[in-house]
This record gives C-alpha cells, sequence and structure tokens, in this order.
C-alpha cells in the first residue's frame, strides 16, 4: 500500500468515476482501476462493487475511506515535517482559531516570522464545537477563542485580549423595517443560522431571542459562519454572529446592526498549554504578549478541570 494508491481510492471513492479520478491524476484510467486492484489485494477485500455502467462503494470501502484519508493526512504531515526540518526549520507549533480572530492571529505570525521564520506553524480554521472538542483532547499548543469555550480546561492557561458583540446581519434593502429595539419588527424575517453542532454559538443565539421574547423563523443552518453571510447578502436571511465577521467579509449587501445589552458581550482570549518546553512555543507565546497585550485589564485566568 503506497500513497498514491490511497490517493486514487479517494479520489474514486468521491467521484464514484474511475476515469475522473484518472483525469485528475493525469493517468489512464486502466492506470487507476490497476491501482485499485493491488489496494484491495493488499487489504484483502472489495472496495468497489463494479458493473458496466457505474462503480459504487462496497461496505468495505465505506468503512476504509475514513481511515485512508487520516492515513493520507498523517503522510502528508510527516513527510512535508521531515522536509521543513531537512530545510532548517527546527521549530514547530499548532496553533487553532476561530475565524473570527483571523486578525489578531494573522499579527502575531507575522511579527514571528520576521523575527524567526524556522518556526513551522501549522494553522486549523475550527468552529465553536471543534474548539471545544480538541481543547479536550489537548490537541493544540495556542488556541484564539472565546473565554466560554476555555472554561474548565485544566491544562490551559488564557487572557482576555479583546472584546467583541453578537450583532444582527441584515440585508441592506430591509435594514430600514428593522427597529433593533423592538424586535416584534425581526420576528418575521426569515433567519439563518449556524449549524446546531456549533452549541456555544447556537446557544448564544437562543438565548439573546429568548431574552426579547422572540423565536427566531430558521430556515436553514450552515455549517461555517461565513456562508451564513453570505446568505444574508444574497437577502435570503437575517443572523446573528460576532461582529468580527462584517469586518473581515465586507459583503455589499450586509449591513449590521447593533444589539444592545450585556448578553450579546464576547471576550475573545489568546489560550497557551501550560506544560510547554519548546522553544519554538516560548518564542511564540512570548510575542503573541507582545502584539496581543493579553491580560492588560485583567490577570491571566486558569481553567478548572473539564
Amino acid at each position: 500500500m503506497d500513497t498514491m494508491q490511497l490517493c486514487l481510492f479517494i479520489s474514486a471513492a468521491n467521484t464514484l468515476n474511475f476515469s475522473r479520478t484518472a483525469e485528475q491524476y493525469f493517468i489512464s484510467q486502466p492506470a487507476v482501476t490497476h491501482s485499485i486492484k493491488i489496494l484491495e489485494t493488499a487489504l484483502g477485500v472489495k472496495l468497489f462493487n463494479r458493473t458496466s455502467r457505474k462503480i459504487t462503494l462496497t461496505a468495505e470501502g465505506l468503512e476504509f475511506l475514513p481511515y485512508a484519508v487520516r492515513a493520507l493526512d498523517t503522510l502528508s504531515s510527516a513527510e512535508m515535517r521531515l522536509q521543513n526540518m531537512a530545510q532548517g526549520r527546527t521549530g514547530h507549533i499548532r496553533v487553532a482559531s476561530l475565524s473570527s480572530m483571523a486578525n489578531e492571529l494573522s499579527s502575531c505570525l507575522v511579527t514571528l516570522y520576521k523575527k524567526y521564520p524556522s518556526i513551522q506553524v501549522d494553522i486549523d480554521l475550527l468552529e465553536g464545537t471543534d474548539i471545544v472538542n480538541s481543547i479536550r483532547k489537548g490537541a493544540y499548543d495556542f488556541y484564539f477563542s472565546n473565554s466560554e469555550m476555555l472554561t474548565g480546561a485544566a491544562n490551559y492557561t488564557f487572557a482576555p485580549v479583546s472584546h467583541d458583540k453578537l450583532e444582527l446581519y441584515v440585508n441592506k434593502d430591509i435594514a430600514d423595517k428593522i427597529d433593533i429595539d423592538d424586535w416584534a419588527t425581526i420576528k418575521d424575517f426569515p433567519f439563518v443560522s449556524i449549524a446546531r453542532s456549533d452549541a456555544w454559538l447556537t446557544g448564544r443565539i437562543s438565548r439573546i431571542c429568548k431574552n426579547r421574547s422572540v423565536t427566531p423563523n430558521i430556515i436553514n443552518y450552515y455549517n461555517r459562519a461565513e456562508a451564513a453571510i453570505i446568505s444574508v447578502n444574497a437577502g435570503i436571511g437575517i443572523s446573528i454572529l460576532p461582529s468580527a465577521f462584517h469586518q473581515l467579509y465586507r459583503l455589499p449587501e450586509v449591513v449590521t446592526l447593533h444589539i444592545p445589552g450585556d448578553d450579546t458581550d464576547i471576550v475573545r482570549v489568546f489560550a497557551w498549554k501550560q506544560a510547554q518546553s519548546t522553544t519554538a512555543c516560548l518564542l511564540f507565546k512570548e510575542i503573541a504578549f507582545e502584539v496581543l497585550n493579553p491580560g492588560a485589564a485583567q490577570q491571566p485566568i486558569a481553567g478548572a478541570d473539564i
């Protein structure tokens, strides 16, 4: 089993078309078929059902697919890491961030690479639930997140770096029809939201609406906040999201309305793993403190046990 066999299998599993997979990798269709057969022989199972008209994954193929994806990702990461080491990039850190904190993360990386260009940084932009789950696993060295997501994080210390607000995102064509102090003017508009799996954000939105005696008419859920903003821009619905997204994605038809009240407050934080010993981690933490000035208003807050 080699990486090309995994690549071809994953592609074929997604396209369900050997010819299309061959086009993607600039090889012949018989070469794809041969590679898949070798992989099936090595595994001792049939991965695809084949007929003259179509191919479909077998039960074994469906079971193997997520393992193949993870294996390929791991091999690619290992290969990249070794290449970086061979080129003198000996330092390595892992950072996870909410997309709403992309500006803070970017500012830190700019300074880092000016001072220490040999440090390799792995970056993942995650949604709220993914952030919380990865914190429980201790998956990253640093987080750019919201304070509530780190409450109870025994292995991390965090400090506030800025404040944000949840705001109402509306299409400019209906902005004049909404009185933010009278939510009776809001309740009948279709609402688009982040997926319920993002418990932090959907929970905050639910609380805001409940506090104003409104049940939102949700017509669609999206897996990312950016998709909700695109829908607002298209006039599909209204949404409640962090104000930072309006700065990041300045779509021409979107207007944000400030929602009065403390229940819209967001505390953004920079978090670091307590047991840090590598030079690269210590250097990045030093730069983050220099750039973000975390805890200027209060001392870092250590989490309790999860």
